[in-house]
């Protein structure tokens, strides 16, 4: 479990699973979307600057270029140290983008208030460059303490975590095991975990075969943002 907080991979902790319209939910935070409906939001974690390379260009136009939606958790610190990265994700229609904390701190370390002030500083330096984030945040290392809720309340955020890893931190991951991964624990409303900056996907091929292969399954990719929608007012299926 170590390990896996260090790459970033803990497990959602806490009280027992939880569904909402379709949407999967553990200790009050998002894990999954609507399972009736054929969707899958790919995420990405834009961790702070220690991470190296600090910005995985070739992903970003990979789904630029092909228009594909996905949702960015950004850190405050990286966001500080990346502006050009961070505008130009912000001028791309299909992204949303959403707060990954300040300084990725562990939350079950912290207080209620803590927590709160993790959140509104990470919000505040991505104001600051002229960057309003969707109003959803993703905990660092996955962690759920018992006062994220409080917190995330006070903030006016709505917490998010996943449903599948996609281990792309772990430097050993060969690119088939990668997909593999993915591909093998994608459902319906999956959420999927990722990176765009440190070991990452190490190419926008990696990607580009998820991308394929959820698309020939049949399945829609959409953000965070709009799962969260049809959490609250799900819509018919679609067909597959």
């Amino acid at each position: 479990m170590a390990l896996a907080g260090f790459l970033g991979l803990a497990m959602p902790g806490g009280v027992q699973g939880l569904t909402r319209g379709g949407c999967g939910y553990r200790a009050g935070v998002l894990t999954n979307g609507d399972r009736r409906l054929p969707e899958v939001a790919l995420t990405f974690d834009m961790c702070p600057t220690s991470h190296h390379p600090g910005f995985a260009s070739e992903i970003v136009a990979l789904l630029e270029d092909r228009r594909i939606p996905a949702t960015f958790f950004i850190s405050g610190a990286w966001a500080t140290a990346h502006p050009g990265a961070l505008h130009a994700l912000a001028a791309t229609d299909v992204f949303e983008l959403a707060l990954h904390g300040n300084r990725h701190r562990h939350l079950r370390h912290l207080s209620a208030l803590g927590i709160t002030e993790e959140i509104e500083s990470g919000r505040e330096a991505l104001h600051g460059l002229g960057v309003t984030p969707a109003p959803l945040f993703r905990p660092p290392y996955g962690e759920t303490p018992a006062a994220l809720g409080a917190a995330a309340e006070q903030a006016g955020v709505h917490s998010v975590l996943w449903d599948v890893v996609s281990g792309d931190p772990d430097p050993h991951l060969t690119s088939s095991a990668l997909e593999r991964r993915v591909l093998r624990r994608v459902r319906n409303g999956s959420i999927v975990v990722m990176h765009a900056n440190g070991a990452g996907i190490r190419s926008a091929r990696d990607l580009a075969v998820i991308v394929d292969t959820l698309q020939q399954r049949g399945y829609a990719l959409v953000s965070v943002g709009t799962m969260l929608e049809e959490c609250r007012a799900p819509r018919m299926r679609r067909p597959r």
